[in-house]
């Protein structure tokens, strides 16, 4: 029990440290560091500095990300099925897909085979979206 009561204190103490801080002035602040012999510019510039790095290496990860998808998706294939209608309606989802208007996330299946159904509702939905043959692009 006493891990318990040591725990919600601790908790309610963070909490009201976390206020504190989200309360204070930024004069407030720059008197704080000063007070422990931080420089509040230069640690400010550092913070910055720091966060700016983090968000440039998680935005060339997301960009790294979306090549291999695009990657992925270019080499998407259709696997033909056994009746000459799911061939037809295979084909014309390659066709489809192929165009240049499509999203290539559409075709995000990594290249696994999908049943007549899943080719039938795929072309379904990009009609849907006015994606069709009919079309001139």
């Amino acid at each position: 029990m006493k891990s318990d009561d040591d725990q919600k204190r601790f908790d309610g103490t963070m909490a009201a440290v976390d206020e504190a801080m989200m309360a204070a002035t930024r004069t407030e602040i720059a008197e704080g560091l000063r007070a422990v012999g931080i420089d509040p510019a230069s640690a400010a510039s550092s913070t910055r500095a720091r966060i700016e790095a983090a968000v440039r290496d998680r935005g060339k990860k997301l960009m790294q990300a979306a090549a291999e998808q695009v990657r992925r998706d270019r080499e998407f294939k259709v696997v033909a099925g056994g009746r000459s209608d799911a061939v037809d309606s295979r084909a014309k989802l390659a066709r489809l897909l192929a165009r240049p208007d499509v999203p290539t996330t559409l075709a995000a299946r990594d290249g696994r085979s999908m049943s007549d159904a899943d080719i039938e509702s795929l072309i379904q939905d990009l009609a849907e979206l006015g994606i069709t043959e009919d079309e001139q692009s």
